[in-house]
């Protein structure tokens, strides 16, 4: 009995650990960032042919820039104080837009 609450207790821990909010963005190419959650992105280029994109990242005040970025590969960012990064995947690459989510840590 008393593992059977230990294995619950810890699948409850675990699950408490894995809760994500996922914020679905459709992104255009312009000159101003927009706010996806806790952090403000801007495209800058879009390579549709090799369905590759240029996009900056704004996350407290600091900017990142990722260029010749593939689609549907990961890019973790950390955001303030938490221990758990934020997850930026773009899953699709179109004319000046990308399609993509951010999964936050709750």
């Amino acid at each position: 009995m008393k593992k059977l609450l230990a294995i619950l207790a810890l699948a409850v821990t675990l699950s408490a650990q894995t809760a994500r909010d996922i914020t679905e963005f459709t992104l255009f190419k312009r000159k101003d960032p927009i706010k996806v959650g806790d952090v403000s992105l801007l495209l800058k280029d879009v390579d549709v042919n090799r369905q590759r994109y240029k996009i900056v990242i704004i996350v407290d005040d600091h900017e990142i820039e990722k260029k010749d970025m593939d689609i549907k590969v990961p890019f973790y960012v950390y955001v303030g104080n938490n221990t758990s990064p934020h997850e930026l995947v773009v899953t699709k690459v179109a004319d000046n837009q990308i399609v993509g989510r951010l999964i936050s840590p709750k």
